[in-house]
């Protein structure tokens, strides 16, 4: 763990990048200027810029673990080892992984410690400046919850220990409540209650996340993290690794999203593959379009398949695509969600249906009868339909793991909040044996890294763990 001087060195430094203007950097600051308020709202962008590295990392990997993505066979640059392309995650994380560990766990340190510095300091701080530290908090320890089953949460004064990671969800709800309290802008403030209700949803508030849910009205409302192409840390990594200069790291085939409509009849191992529509090729919806190129086949090739056919996401379409962090479309499905809990399933299909009607579109199964969702008629029947939604409306943005895992019943370690609903996961397993293998089940969630591991005397090695 860096100590707080060092860890806002990189806060700055952060701040400056994200302005995008030529800079000279100064060197370390010295802690007693931390506290100036000239410098608080740098100190505040260093934790931005933490988070959007991350999210931004996640939304890539999550999407390979999750199923949204089908792997290219890059194993180098902008690429996964091949049991990462089987969604296997090993123990003490995989190669990569600690890095974006890393930026989660300094994007959530570096908000706390710059409001314990504000706290601390002789000038009150620029309220929305306080407000987004306090948003940055709480949507690294959701981020963080949704993407890791353990986490360390350590301080300047001391380093933690393994724990759940949604442990502290309820830290994350009051770091939005107190954005909310703060918040003069009404982007940070609406953002904060899009968080709180994110948050509230794991905590299985749903009385508190659908209020939460209420106060965004406008379905286009987004608060999204920015991504730039002019830096190689938050240039978009799911157009970028796809952008075929050089990388054709992943496909959309084989996905919900991209089918496989008589495309190839047989694997590399003679074992014929299972042919069915592509949700995207079929239904013109705006959230997760897919494009056709003249390139036919991925960068590489996937063991036990061959070469990959390539059908490429149409979502981002440049470095520069932020990515969201909340919109006002999640807090209807978050609506939907809720009334499920509560056995109003007619509700929910009427959100839900709401929702695709905004974008032009049918109920699922007359946009999209090869789903082969039978029409709603109770909860569990409702709730395929809402994992469909969130899987359509959500793509790319580093959720997709977390919703897996908090539908997931309690006893294979998930949250149970699935209801019966049937998540019918690509059938991966049928292209190839890489995806068979009982010795790499597909994970459910990522580790703490041996980085963290090694350099922690309070946490166990992973082999030990």
């Amino acid at each position: 763990m860096k100590n707080t001087s060092r860890a806002f060195v990189t806060a700055a430094a952060g701040a400056l990048l994200l302005a995008g203007c030529d800079v000279t950097n100064p060197g370390p600051v010295q802690q007693q200027f931390l506290a100036s308020p000239s410098s608080h709202a740098a100190l505040v962008a260093g934790a931005g810029r933490r988070l959007a590295e991350g999210v931004n990392s996640l939304a890539y990997t999550g999407a390979l673990m999750s199923r949204e993505i089908y792997p290219g066979g890059t194993t180098g640059s902008l690429g996964h080892s091949p049991l990462q392309q089987a969604g296997y995650i090993e123990p003490g994380g995989d190669p990569g992984q600690g890095s974006f560990y890393n930026d989660m766990i300094q994007a959530r340190f570096i908000s706390e410690e710059a409001l314990g510095i504000f706290a601390e300091a002789e000038e009150p701080a620029d309220p929305d400046v306080e407000a987004l530290a306090h948003l940055y908090a709480g949507f690294s320890y959701r981020v963080i919850a949704e993407n890791w089953c353990e986490t360390v949460v350590s301080t300047s004064e001391e380093l933690g220990s393994l724990e759940p990671s949604t442990q502290r969800l309820d830290v994350a709800e009051q770091h939005f409540t107190d954005a909310i309290a703060l918040a003069t802008s009404d982007d940070i403030r609406l953002a904060a209650y899009a968080g709180r209700a994110q948050v509230r949803v794991w905590l299985d508030n749903w009385v508190g996340a659908v209020s939460d849910a209420g106060q965004i009205t406008d379905n286009a409302w987004a608060y999204n993290l920015n991504m730039d192409d002019l830096d190689t840390q938050t240039r978009n990594q799911l157009w970028f690794a796809n952008a075929d200069e050089p990388y054709r790291a992943y496909s959309m085939l084989f996905t919900f999203y991209g089918g496989n409509d008589g495309i190839i009849a047989q694997n590399s191992e003679s074992e014929t593959l299972p042919q069915f529509p592509g949700y995207s090729l079929e239904v013109a919806d705006p959230r997760i379009p897919v494009v056709t190129t003249d390139t036919e086949f991925a960068s590489f090739a996937v063991q036990g398949f061959g070469q990959v056919p390539f059908l490429n996401q149409d979502k981002y379409t440049t470095g520069d695509d932020d990515i969201r962090l909340a919109s006002g479309a999640e807090m209807r499905l978050i609506e939907a969600e809720a009334l499920l809990q509560d056995n109003n399933w007619p509700g929910a299909m009427a959100i839900i249906d709401g929702l695709r009607a905004s974008y032009g579109l049918n109920n699922l199964m007359v946009d999209f009868p090869e789903a082969g969702l039978p029409a709603a008629s109770d909860v569990a029947t409702a709730m395929s339909y809402l994992m469909r939604e969130r899987g359509i409306e959500l793509w790319g943005e580093a959720r997709r793991w977390g919703d897996l895992r908090r539908w997931l019943p309690e006893a294979e370690g998930g949250e149970g909040q699935g209801l019966g609903g049937d998540v019918r996961l690509p059938d991966f397993e049928a292209t190839t044996s890489l995806f068979r293998n009982p010795a790499t089940p597909r994970s459910i969630c990522s580790d703490v890294p041996d980085s963290e591991r090694d350099s922690n005397p309070n946490v166990p090695s992973a082999q030990a763990g």
